[in-house]
């Protein structure tokens, strides 16, 4: 395939097939939005930063657990639908195991949180804690496993169904109990509701019968990814650990809020990373080169670009309405570390981590998931003592930027290009001056009025969004792929590409 043939069709194709799981996350994200403004105004600052805390916590196993193992799914049931049935309950029973050890594994850690965070009050709720991450470990494969056989419209709902739920159910009992113990519960409530579906469905649609041959090519495969995963997650949440461990619970909280990333990143971000992933893993089994993958990852860089670009721009203007907006006045503290961490945005332009899967850059992941931890600890201790917690925060993010750059090297020699033109630099370039033109164009309209906060930041998103989309038209930029995604279906985008 010619380098630049068919990255039209190629983009085309991954918003196209994306298109159902970017509405169920955009339907999610709206959803999820409900949350910090409720809790951030139901419960005092050390409450929700008592919530912070067990999050992050409860993450850190729901992320480092699996090992890989429900990712392994998008490598092997593109390539080999005939087992499809058998690697789908490897990692239904694997994760089911994996959530019971995770409960009994945070109960049997108490004295570790403890002496981590010293905070009564998590340490109190820490069962509810053990059991909400048990339950979503075990019901975690469903979306992946629907996702990665060509269901996009069944993981879609099932990816819209969770958030709402879980969203749902953690206002209702914050309104209803008040407290951060009726928070945790309400989560153990939804994640219960969950599992049932997952086991539900997923026995029914592929059985339960798991084959010795499935779970040990599985492992082979997920192990090298599981293990950089230990090794990244703690890298991904070291200054959350490190500032949790320093300040307050309510100054964590303060921290937390800064540091809060935007629900809509993630409704692009993964939908097209997840479908990079497909792509390349269709191309290869194809018999194509390398380089054949070059235009469908241009593409996912232009599309992703195309909204994290002025996203972050936008995000740095009107930091403090939103602020305001989501978690209250209280909170208003927060706006400076918020500008700095929202350039992680930025970084999300770029779905490496789809090309490392796609072709199994099992080792070199390892290899550089420990580079990465290493670099940002001393990063992000010096930072702490320096600065204080806006320090730690620029510490890991300067560790984050160094590895990426690393992983886009390896990009390259992956898909047969150079750095030079591993990226669609021109793409990018009309995206950073169109955002440079928008920004003082919104700064303008916050400031023009006297009015509340929700006033100024429904005039300055307006106002930035009206400059960087009438400049991109007025000079062609927008991507047809963005255009068409938000048009009915035509004859030609039936034609696309079938589903696997």
């Amino acid at each position: 395939m010619p380098a630049g043939g068919d990255a039209g069709t190629l983009g085309d194709s991954i918003l196209t097939r994306a298109r159902p799981l970017l509405a169920a996350r955009l339907a999610g994200a709206l959803v999820a939005v409900a949350v910090p403004m409720v809790l951030a105004r139901v419960l005092v600052p050390a409450s929700y930063g008592t919530f912070k805390q067990a999050f992050l916590v409860s993450q850190t196993l729901a992320l480092v657990l699996p090992m890989g193992l429900t990712q392994s799914l998008y490598y092997f049931v593109p390539r080999e639908p005939s087992a499809r049935d058998h690697f789908v309950a490897v990692t239904l029973w694997s994760h089911a195991a994996l959530g019971a050890f995770a409960a009994a594994l945070l109960l049997a850690g108490a004295p570790l949180v403890h002496a981590q965070f010293k905070n009564p009050e998590l340490d109190a709720t820490l069962p509810w804690v053990a059991a909400f991450t048990g339950l979503q470990l075990a019901g975690a494969p469903l979306d992946i496993a629907w996702n990665a056989a060509g269901r996009v419209g069944a993981a879609a709902l099932v990816r819209v169904g969770t958030e709402v739920a879980r969203a749902a159910a953690i206002v209702v009992a914050a309104l209803a109990g008040g407290t951060v113990e009726a928070v945790f519960a309400g989560i153990a409530a939804a994640m219960a509701a969950r599992l049932a579906w997952t086991w539900a469905a997923l026995a029914r649609g592929h059985g339960l019968r798991a084959t010795a041959d499935a779970l040990r090519r599985q492992v082979a495969y997920a192990l090298p990814f599981g293990l950089a995963f230990l090794l990244l997650v703690p890298q991904q949440q070291f200054h959350q650990y490190a500032v949790g461990a320093a300040v307050t619970s309510a100054a964590f909280a303060v921290y937390s809020v800064g540091t809060f990333q935007l629900p809509f990143v993630d409704i692009l971000y993964t939908p097209v990373s997840e479908l990079l992933q497909i792509g390349i893993a269709e191309s290869d089994g194809a018999g194509r080169p390398p380089r054949a993958a070059l235009p469908l990852f241009h593409e996912a860089v232009g599309q992703l670009a195309f909204a994290f670009v002025p996203l972050t721009g936008l995000a740095v203007v009107v930091a403090p309405p939103l602020i305001e907006l989501l978690f209250s006045p209280r909170y208003l503290g927060a706006v400076p570390i918020f500008r700095v961490a929202v350039l992680l945005t930025l970084m999300a332009a770029l779905p490496l981590d789809g090309v490392m899967r796609a072709r199994a850059q099992n080792r070199y992941m390892l290899a550089l998931s420990a580079l990465k931890l290493g670099i940002t600890v001393p990063l992000v201790l010096g930072g702490l003592r320096t600065f204080g917690p806006l320090g730690a925060l620029v510490g890991w993010l300067t560790a984050e930027a160094a590895t990426r750059a690393l992983m886009l090297a390896r990009a390259a020699r992956l898909l047969g290009t150079s750095m030079r033109r591993v990226l669609p630099m021109a793409v990018l370039g009309r995206q950073v001056a169109a955002t440079a033109f928008a920004m003082p164009v919104s700064w303008l309209a916050l400031h023009a009025l006297d009015a509340p906060g929700i006033v100024r930041l429904a005039l300055g998103g307006s106002a930035f969004a009206a400059a960087y989309l009438g400049l991109s038209a007025w000079r062609g930029w927008l991507p047809a792929a963005w255009v068409s995604l938000f048009r009915a279906r035509t004859p030609r985008a039936a034609a696309a590409p079938s589903e696997p």
